[in-house]
């Protein structure tokens, strides 16, 4: 018999071959699934896995399953990468996978304040939403903004960067007659530059 290829989060054709993934943020929680390959022997059932791991930061869900878990936190500004070896036995023969992960890096967190101001009556909602490319606000879909119900609102932004890092920008959105400060029509992905992914996080 032989371990014939891997297959799962990558492929390897063949017993043994080297994977590479994308970036695993630094903030992973223990228990974050890394990676999970599978083994296929051309005999016998696979019986088991093992895996270690440099830096010795990970675990296997079952010593059944091919999938690789946190066991301890990840720092990219000590260690970049994560280099797996799992290896997988039939009972009698042997094949390892080597995977290589990405450390992204998680850079302080930076809050941003703007303040705009929408128009009394304008629609359509009290909900917003966020383009997740541009970070530009827009209202959503429903009822009319009304300054006698409700004059201002807190929405955060955060933005990620490939590989982690992370921003967050405060809007205070007023309703009013906006005399003097800045509209919702104002472009906000300038203000953002360098994120490349946003997303709502509360009202």
């Amino acid at each position: 018999s032989a371990i014939s290829g891997w297959s799962g989060d990558g492929t390897i054709a063949g017993a043994s071959g080297t994977i590479t993934l994308a970036a695993l943020s630094e903030d992973s929680t223990i228990g974050t699934t890394v990676v999970t390959l599978t083994a296929a022997s051309d005999g016998t059932a696979i019986t088991g896995y093992t895996v270690t791991g440099t830096p010795s930061v990970v675990t296997l869900a079952t010593p059944t399953v091919g999938t690789v878990t946190l066991s301890a936190t990840v720092d990219y500004e000590v260690d970049d990468v994560l280099v797996l070896k799992i290896e997988a036995t039939d009972g009698t023969v042997t094949g390892t996978a080597t995977v290589s992960v990405l450390i992204g890096d998680v850079g302080p967190f930076t809050t941003i304040t703007k303040e705009l101001c929408v128009e009394d009556g304008l629609g359509p909602d009290t909900n917003f939403a966020v383009s997740p490319t541009s970070g530009a606000v827009t209202t959503a879909a429903g009822v009319t903004l009304d300054k006698a119900t409700k004059d201002e609102y807190t929405v955060a932004i955060s933005g990620t960067v490939t590989g982690g890092e992370s921003n967050v920008l405060t809007l205070t959105v007023k309703v009013g007659d906006c005399s003097g400060k800045e509209k919702m029509a104002a472009a906000l992905g300038s203000l953002l530059l360098s994120l490349l992914a946003y997303a709502l996080l509360s009202l």
